[in-house]
Protein backbone atom coordinates (compact mmCIF):
# COMPACT_ATOMS: atom_id res chain seq x y z
CA UNK A 1 0.00 0.00 0.00
CA UNK A 2 1.29 3.44 -0.95
CA UNK A 3 0.43 6.20 1.51
CA UNK A 4 0.95 9.95 1.13
CA UNK A 5 0.23 12.77 3.55
CA UNK A 6 -0.03 16.22 1.97
CA UNK A 7 1.73 14.82 -1.13
CA UNK A 8 4.65 13.44 0.92
CA UNK A 9 5.20 9.69 0.87
CA UNK A 10 4.92 7.93 4.23
CA UNK A 11 7.19 4.87 4.61
CA UNK A 12 4.83 2.88 6.82
CA UNK A 13 4.09 -0.80 7.32
CA UNK A 14 0.39 -1.24 7.97
CA UNK A 15 0.19 -4.97 7.30
CA UNK A 16 -0.69 -5.68 10.96
CA UNK A 17 -3.98 -3.81 10.55
CA UNK A 18 -7.25 -5.24 9.22
CA UNK A 19 -9.23 -2.46 7.58
CA UNK A 20 -9.30 1.16 6.43
CA UNK A 21 -10.74 2.41 9.72
CA UNK A 22 -7.76 1.03 11.65
CA UNK A 23 -5.35 2.46 9.06
CA UNK A 24 -6.84 5.95 9.32
CA UNK A 25 -6.82 5.82 13.12
CA UNK A 26 -3.15 4.80 13.24
CA UNK A 27 -2.07 7.37 10.65
CA UNK A 28 -4.02 10.06 12.48
CA UNK A 29 -2.39 9.16 15.79
CA UNK A 30 1.18 8.88 14.50
CA UNK A 31 1.51 11.36 11.65
CA UNK A 32 -1.06 14.15 11.83
CA UNK A 33 0.39 17.03 13.86
CA UNK A 34 -1.32 18.69 16.78
CA UNK A 35 -3.44 21.59 15.53
CA UNK A 36 -4.35 19.85 12.27
CA UNK A 37 -7.26 17.65 11.21
CA UNK A 38 -7.67 15.02 8.52
CA UNK A 39 -9.57 16.86 5.82
CA UNK A 40 -9.54 14.76 2.67
CA UNK A 41 -9.06 11.08 1.88
CA UNK A 42 -8.41 9.61 -1.56
CA UNK A 43 -8.75 5.84 -1.76
CA UNK A 44 -7.27 4.22 -4.87
CA UNK A 45 -7.40 7.59 -6.64
CA UNK A 46 -11.05 8.31 -5.71
CA UNK A 47 -12.29 10.75 -3.07
CA UNK A 48 -13.65 8.82 -0.12
CA UNK A 49 -16.34 9.92 2.33
CA UNK A 50 -18.35 7.54 4.46
CA UNK A 51 -21.87 7.05 3.12
CA UNK A 52 -22.92 5.46 6.41
CA UNK A 53 -21.32 5.42 9.89
CA UNK A 54 -18.03 3.50 10.06
CA UNK A 55 -18.11 2.41 6.43
CA UNK A 56 -14.29 2.39 6.48
CA UNK A 57 -14.44 -0.51 8.93
CA UNK A 58 -15.77 -2.75 6.15
CA UNK A 59 -13.03 -1.92 3.63
CA UNK A 60 -10.32 -4.56 4.03
CA UNK A 61 -6.62 -3.82 3.74
CA UNK A 62 -6.48 -5.89 0.55
CA UNK A 63 -8.86 -3.47 -1.16
CA UNK A 64 -6.52 -0.51 -0.58
CA UNK A 65 -3.64 0.02 -3.01
CA UNK A 66 -3.14 3.78 -2.59
CA UNK A 67 -4.19 6.15 0.17
CA UNK A 68 -3.66 9.89 -0.20
CA UNK A 69 -4.45 12.10 2.78
CA UNK A 70 -4.71 15.86 3.12
CA UNK A 71 -4.85 17.81 6.38
CA UNK A 72 -6.06 21.27 7.27
CA UNK A 73 -5.18 23.42 10.28
CA UNK A 74 -7.78 23.77 13.01
CA UNK A 75 -8.01 27.51 12.33
CA UNK A 76 -8.52 27.07 8.56
CA UNK A 77 -11.17 24.42 9.25
CA UNK A 78 -12.93 26.77 11.68
CA UNK A 79 -12.90 29.57 9.09
CA UNK A 80 -14.32 27.19 6.50
CA UNK A 81 -17.10 26.13 8.88
CA UNK A 82 -17.94 29.78 9.60
CA UNK A 83 -18.07 30.60 5.90
CA UNK A 84 -20.28 27.56 5.22
CA UNK A 85 -22.58 28.47 8.12
CA UNK A 86 -22.96 32.00 6.77
CA UNK A 87 -24.04 30.60 3.39
CA UNK A 88 -26.68 28.40 5.03
CA UNK A 89 -28.37 31.38 6.64
CA UNK A 90 -30.40 31.96 3.45
CA UNK A 91 -32.15 28.60 3.94
CA UNK A 92 -33.02 29.66 7.49
CA UNK A 93 -34.38 33.01 6.27
CA UNK A 94 -36.68 31.19 3.83
CA UNK A 95 -37.90 28.86 6.63
CA UNK A 96 -38.64 31.89 8.84
CA UNK A 97 -40.69 33.56 6.11
CA UNK A 98 -42.56 30.34 5.36
CA UNK A 99 -43.22 29.59 9.03
CA UNK A 100 -44.49 33.12 9.72
CA UNK A 101 -46.85 32.94 6.74
CA UNK A 102 -48.23 29.58 7.90
CA UNK A 103 -48.85 30.84 11.45
CA UNK A 104 -50.82 33.76 9.99
CA UNK A 105 -52.88 31.31 7.93
CA UNK A 106 -53.55 29.23 11.08
CA UNK A 107 -51.94 26.20 9.41
CA UNK A 108 -50.61 25.24 12.81
CA UNK A 109 -49.35 21.70 12.17
CA UNK A 110 -47.18 22.74 9.24
CA UNK A 111 -46.18 25.97 10.97
CA UNK A 112 -45.11 24.06 14.08
CA UNK A 113 -42.88 21.88 11.91
CA UNK A 114 -41.17 24.95 10.42
CA UNK A 115 -40.83 26.55 13.85
CA UNK A 116 -39.07 23.44 15.21
CA UNK A 117 -36.75 23.44 12.18
CA UNK A 118 -35.98 27.13 12.72
CA UNK A 119 -35.11 26.59 16.39
CA UNK A 120 -32.80 23.66 15.55
CA UNK A 121 -31.08 25.67 12.82
CA UNK A 122 -30.66 28.67 15.13
CA UNK A 123 -29.08 26.53 17.85
CA UNK A 124 -26.72 25.03 15.27
CA UNK A 125 -25.77 28.47 13.90
CA UNK A 126 -25.06 29.90 17.34
CA UNK A 127 -23.12 26.85 18.52
CA UNK A 128 -21.13 26.76 15.26
CA UNK A 129 -20.16 30.40 15.61
CA UNK A 130 -19.18 30.07 19.26
CA UNK A 131 -17.26 26.80 18.70
CA UNK A 132 -15.32 28.14 15.72
CA UNK A 133 -14.49 31.31 17.65
CA UNK A 134 -12.98 29.22 20.46
CA UNK A 135 -10.71 27.51 17.91
CA UNK A 136 -9.75 30.90 16.42
CA UNK A 137 -9.17 32.31 19.92
CA UNK A 138 -11.77 35.01 19.34
CA UNK A 139 -13.59 36.31 22.41
CA UNK A 140 -17.09 37.16 21.19
CA UNK A 141 -17.74 39.12 24.39
CA UNK A 142 -15.04 41.59 23.32
CA UNK A 143 -15.85 41.75 19.61
CA UNK A 144 -17.05 45.03 18.19
CA UNK A 145 -16.97 46.34 14.65
CA UNK A 146 -18.57 49.11 12.56
CA UNK A 147 -20.47 46.48 10.55
CA UNK A 148 -22.16 44.65 13.44
CA UNK A 149 -21.56 46.73 16.56
CA UNK A 150 -21.13 45.10 19.97
CA UNK A 151 -21.37 41.33 19.42
CA UNK A 152 -21.91 40.53 23.11
CA UNK A 153 -24.89 42.89 23.21
CA UNK A 154 -26.19 41.41 19.97
CA UNK A 155 -26.02 37.86 21.36
CA UNK A 156 -27.86 38.95 24.51
CA UNK A 157 -30.65 40.52 22.41
CA UNK A 158 -30.73 37.36 20.27
CA UNK A 159 -31.18 35.15 23.34
CA UNK A 160 -33.80 37.48 24.85
CA UNK A 161 -35.78 37.37 21.60
CA UNK A 162 -35.65 33.57 21.48
CA UNK A 163 -36.90 33.40 25.09
CA UNK A 164 -39.75 35.78 24.23
CA UNK A 165 -40.68 33.74 21.15
CA UNK A 166 -40.82 30.52 23.14
CA UNK A 167 -43.07 32.20 25.71
CA UNK A 168 -45.38 33.51 22.97
CA UNK A 169 -45.41 30.06 21.34
CA UNK A 170 -46.44 28.42 24.63
CA UNK A 171 -49.23 30.99 24.96
CA UNK A 172 -50.34 30.08 21.40
CA UNK A 173 -50.34 33.70 20.25
CA UNK A 174 -49.40 32.70 16.73
CA UNK A 175 -49.99 36.09 15.08
CA UNK A 176 -47.54 37.75 17.48
CA UNK A 177 -45.13 34.85 16.97
CA UNK A 178 -45.31 35.35 13.19
CA UNK A 179 -44.54 39.05 13.63
CA UNK A 180 -41.55 38.28 15.90
CA UNK A 181 -40.22 35.72 13.42
CA UNK A 182 -40.50 37.97 10.39
CA UNK A 183 -39.82 41.44 11.73
CA UNK A 184 -37.39 40.85 14.60
CA UNK A 185 -35.76 37.43 14.31
CA UNK A 186 -35.18 37.50 10.56
CA UNK A 187 -33.11 40.74 10.65
CA UNK A 188 -31.11 39.36 13.59
CA UNK A 189 -30.35 36.18 11.67
CA UNK A 190 -29.09 38.31 8.80
CA UNK A 191 -26.90 40.23 11.27
CA UNK A 192 -25.48 36.93 12.57
CA UNK A 193 -24.70 36.03 8.97
CA UNK A 194 -22.60 39.21 8.71
CA UNK A 195 -20.79 38.35 11.94
CA UNK A 196 -20.01 34.81 10.75
CA UNK A 197 -18.77 36.13 7.41
CA UNK A 198 -16.50 38.67 9.09
CA UNK A 199 -15.07 36.08 11.47
CA UNK A 200 -14.45 33.61 8.63
CA UNK A 201 -12.00 36.09 7.10
CA UNK A 202 -9.91 36.49 10.24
Amino acid sequence: MQVTLNDQSLPVDLSHLRNLEEVLMELNEKFIPTGEQLFQVQLNGQFFTERYPRESRYITLGEVSTLDLKTVTDSDLARGILGDAALKVQTLVEALEKGAALFRLAAEDEANYYFAQVLDALRWLLQTGEGACQVLDVDLAKECSPQVGDVAEFLKRFQDLLDEMLQVYQEEDYILLADLMEYELLPMVQEWQKILSLLSHR
